[in-house]
């Protein structure tokens, strides 16, 4: 088998036998047994199914463990013996003669069976020639949604094990954050005795440490601490580095079936490519995988340049102009021609005049290879595209033209100016409000008056009512957080939850009432807090229809103090755009109901004391966090209210001066949500022989309330810039 003169079409059918060789070679069943994993895990957890619905629960923990650490173990193998076997047979390349091509068919073949005896071997030493053969696509979607999990967390609760049916009962809801039972098991299990906060882990933690590392990032850079946030987004790339090599290490040692065809399609060479192509696929879609959080339909578009983005921003604000230059060179290898990119590389090269080593500073090694891999590769699918009538979906949103062939570039072109289209302008869907709540009810509550509604919010579910309060309760309520407001959140201590350039101080209901039994606070004052509260609740009530009872999920009466000396320059909010009862992705206009996120929440309500302070203005904002579509200028006795989902995303502009107070409030249908603090006041009250003003629909819990808030979110995808973790938070 020569070299023609057109070597290049040669080539790429070589390489397709070549890696058919080796894929066949590498998987093939070794006649050695060995003394490790022996029994498939598809089998033990058919073996395990099958004891958990005979209501077995010894039977079924040990199958369901033993499928789990089976499924590991032959996936650890795989990457130990990939790595392993990298460099077996180089020494045959070595020795072929550059000049002369005639024997490089046979001296490639020969390098590559090297190879795959390496792995044979390597693989027969712990895994039995059972455990080698494929499973269903049945079995990996099983595992893929960690559905293993779902049976462990009853089995073990059986077996009254409830920490690790806490542990399983986690595993599960972080793939499967919109399943209502899984989410009410997890509450049950926090109420148990014996059921720790650490018995909440994730078991699959370790195959997800990018996305840990990714979030750390975002939130050292949300708090402006840009030195951290260097060593969170260099973490991060290094992760995700790493796990893209485990993904592509499972396509090159996962098993393979050569496909059947028909006799009409072509011999050896073509089912060679065509399972040839289907490895690169394989490692292609390796960014994909790696790129989509668990529980989540769709990828972070463009999510290792994302990453570099976010680090060489974060460098420059750190002073480390070096790392800044060799992060954008790296960047730019994605996006040679990018303006902004080009623009900032001028900048920091000036900056670092005089510096000629840190001016010339060459992108990272390890980003250029993983280009210059990548780049290899889609050579060779869309060449399979064009030649071979190969199907291939492309995971990048960097692919230069220039790779493509010719036949094959307008349409590509087209495609992918769509998508960036897409991408840029966002999904521009008609947004519905799935809550159960309708805007536009009465106002039972003698002298409000509605100031805007939806039409005049430009939104949905949104509404400004003035006159909840008199100017002489306003200076009340402003006197009491005076006296009482603690600094900090009350919660973790920290002074400034969502920027430090102002003072932020609250006070709840129960602590306004602990305080007046000291005699540090008035107790007519106390009790107004309370009461504005159901002010509150009633009109929210009435003017959203509510379809079921409402309870008090928190209430906080919240001040912002711009700090002195901290405001020059200042380019943050007050508090970041964000969503009450889910995580708000911008880039991708989606929001996903799962923690830190208060799930339990469905109407918001923040009622102003004052506006005699700069800046501070509440607005909504269009699901991209950028495009605002309605602000609101505080003001004593205002309310803004809304229902508390993805309708409505909200944020605060900067306090630069002087000290913003209001009354945050938030409603929830769910009982077991409501707000216990609150109750406990109202119990302080009674036991004092004093009543307090509540008004109450009654205490029926509805179907329906169920069912929504178990609404499921599984279609919806993500992209995440900022995110506050706090344990509460407040408008």
């Amino acid at each position: 088998m020569a070299l023609h003169s057109n070597t290049s079409s040669v080539y790429v059918a070589l390489l397709f036998v070549l890696n058919y060789v080796f894929m066949t070679a590498g998987s093939g069943v070794s006649v050695e047994s060995s003394s490790g994993l022996s029994a498939p895990y598809d089998e033990l957890y058919y073996r395990g199914v099958r004891a958990y619905f005979r209501e077995d629960w010894e039977r079924a923990a040990e199958f369901l463990e033993k499928s789990i650490s089976t499924r590991d173990k032959l996936l650890q193998t795989r990457r130990k013996c990939h790595h392993d076997c990298l460099t077996a047979g180089d020494d045959k390349i070595s020795k072929l003669d550059k000049d002369d091509l005639t024997l490089w068919d046979l001296g490639i073949l020969d390098w590559i069976q090297v190879r795959a005896e390496c792995v044979r071997f390597c693989m027969g030493q712990s895994i039995s020639p059972a455990v080698l053969l494929p499973v269903s696509s049945d079995i990996e979607y099983e595992f893929g949604t960690r559905n293993p999990y779902n049976y462990l967390q009853v089995t073990y609760y059986k077996l009254d094990k409830m920490a690790k049916a806490a542990s399983a009962a986690h595993t599960f809801f972080v793939a499967n954050p919109s399943h209502l039972e899984m989410r009410n098991n997890i509450e049950k299990y926090r109420r148990l005795l014996g059921v720790k906060e650490e018995s909440f882990l994730d078991r699959e933690r370790e195959q997800e440490l990018h996305w840990e590392k990714y979030d750390a990032a975002v939130l050292a850079e949300s708090s402006s601490d840009w030195v951290k946030a260097v060593k969170r987004w260099k973490e991060c790339v290094n992760e995700t580095l790493k796990q893209t090599e485990e993904c592509r290490a499972q396509c090159v040692m996962a098993s393979r079936v050569i496909p059947e065809e028909p006799d009409t399609v072509q011999g050896v060479y073509e089912r060679a490519a065509d399972l040839s192509l289907s490895l690169l696929s394989c490692k292609q879609m390796c960014v994909t995988l790696v790129s989509t959080r668990p529980g989540r339909v769709s990828a972070l578009e463009d999510f290792l340049p994302l990453q570099l983005e976010h680090l060489h921003i974060a460098q420059f604000k750190a002073g480390d102009l070096k790392g800044a230059v060799e992060t954008l060179r790296s960047l730019l290898l994605f996006y040679p021609t990018d303006s902004d990119f080009l623009s900032n590389l001028e900048l920091y090269t000036q900056t670092l005049e005089g510096d000629t080593e840190a001016q010339e500073t060459g992108p990272m090694q390890e980003i250029a290879k993983y280009i210059s891999r990548a780049l290899q590769e889609k050579r060779l699918l869309y060449f399979g595209m064009a030649n071979l009538d190969y199907k291939f979906s492309d995971p990048d949103l960097w692919t230069p033209e220039d790779v493509v062939p010719e036949s094959l570039r307008e349409t590509w072109r087209v495609e992918k100016e769509k998508l960036l289209e897409k991408l840029k302008q966002g999904e521009k869907v008609e947004e519905v409000d799935e809550s159960g709540f309708y805007a536009g009810g009465p106002v039972p509550v003698v002298g409000v008056t509605i100031t805007m509604d939806d039409q005049g919010l430009n939104g949905t579910n949104r509404v400004v009512l003035d006159g909840v309060l008199s100017q002489s309760e306003c200076d009340r309520v402003m006197q009491l957080a005076s006296v009482a407001a603690s600094v900090g959140d009350g919660y973790r201590g920290r002074r400034s939850p969502h920027t430090p350039h102002e003072k932020f101080e609250g006070l709840t209901v129960l602590r306004a009432l602990k305080l007046a039994q000291d005699g540090l606070v008035n107790q007519s004052d106390a009790r107004l807090l309370h009461k504005i509260g159901e002010t509150v609740k009633v009109l929210m009530d009435s003017y959203f229809r509510s379809h079921s009872v409402l309870y008090f999920a928190y209430t906080h009466l919240v001040c912002r103090s711009a700090i002195p000396g901290h405001q020059e320059g200042r380019s943050d909010l007050s508090h970041p755009v964000h969503v009450d009862n889910c995580i708000l992705e911008p880039e991708t206009r989606q929001c996903w109901r799962e923690a830190p996120a208060f799930t339990h929440r469905d109407l918001s309500a923040v009622l102003y004391l004052n506006d005699d302070f700069e800046g501070g203005e509440f607005f909504f904002t269009d699901r991209d966090a950028k495009t605002v579509t309605a602000s609101v200028k505080p003001k004593c006795g205002r309310l803004v209210g809304f229902t508390s989902g993805p309708v409505n995303p909200h944020g605060v502009t900067a306090v630069t001066a002087g000290r913003r107070c209001a009354l945050a409030l938030w409603l929830t249908t769910e009982k077991h949500h409501r707000d216990m603090e609150r109750e406990e006041a109202e119990e302080l009250w009674a036991a004092n022989g004093k009543s307090v003003v509540k008004e109450e629909k009654g205490d029926g819990e509805s179907a329906v309330k169920t069912a929504r808030s178990g609404r499921s979110q599984g279609k919806e995808r993500s992209k995440e810039r900022e995110r506050v973790t706090g344990r509460r938070d407040e408008l």
